[in-house]
């Protein structure tokens, strides 16, 4: 063993020292990290980025006529702004949620609905970066409550308008849409 041992000691001696009289420096390499990070920017957004992005220039309070009430629509970002709740109040009740978020590269939405049900969307890519499409890809709780939301259409008209229409299925009225006009309010 204490013969091994010397050899070892030879040879790795001998190959310092080898190195040392020409060895090349050796660099060291840029982290994966970074190198991801660069490949990650250099490729386009997604349909879905696209359109979270456009979400995040709704962050505020927006209004519009319901009838003889107003509903209120605010967008508030969270989890360091890899999500976007939207919560809906009409007079002093909040009557839904919505949570925005990305995954990969979809954009889904999953809407806490005053129907007693929760349709989770996914979002169509758009030709037209101003219109916003999610279609609906799952629910929980339409055997129960089975009127619900099943794909609404948003066009963000410019900084201070949008619509949404929201196409409802399961009534025993049939299909419908809710049609409303929002201005940005703060």
């Amino acid at each position: 063993m204490k013969i091994w041992t010397s050899f070892t000691s030879v040879v790795a001696l001998s190959a310092m020292t080898a190195c040392l009289e020409g060895c090349p420096p050796v660099r060291a390499r840029e982290p994966a990290v970074a190198v991801a990070s660069e490949a990650r920017t250099a490729q386009p957004a997604s349909a879905g980025q696209v359109a979270f992005d456009a979400l995040k220039q709704l962050y505020g309070k927006w209004e519009a006529p319901m009838g003889t009430k107003t509903l209120v629509d605010t967008f508030q970002p969270f989890a360091f702004g890899t999500a976007i709740l939207a919560e809906e109040w009409l007079g002093d009740q909040q009557i839904t949620s919505t949570v925005f978020y990305m995954v990969g590269s979809e954009l889904r939405a999953d809407h806490y609905c005053d129907y007693g049900n929760q349709p989770r969307y996914v979002a169509v890519p758009s030709a037209d970066p101003s219109i916003i499409q999610l279609d609906l890809r799952e629910a929980t709780n339409l055997d129960t409550h089975p009127t619900h939301f099943h794909s609404t259409t948003w066009h963000l008209i410019d900084a201070a308008h949008m619509t949404q229409d929201w196409n409802v299925e399961g009534s025993p009225k049939g299909k419908s849409t809710a049609h409303l006009q929002f201005v940005k309010r703060g």
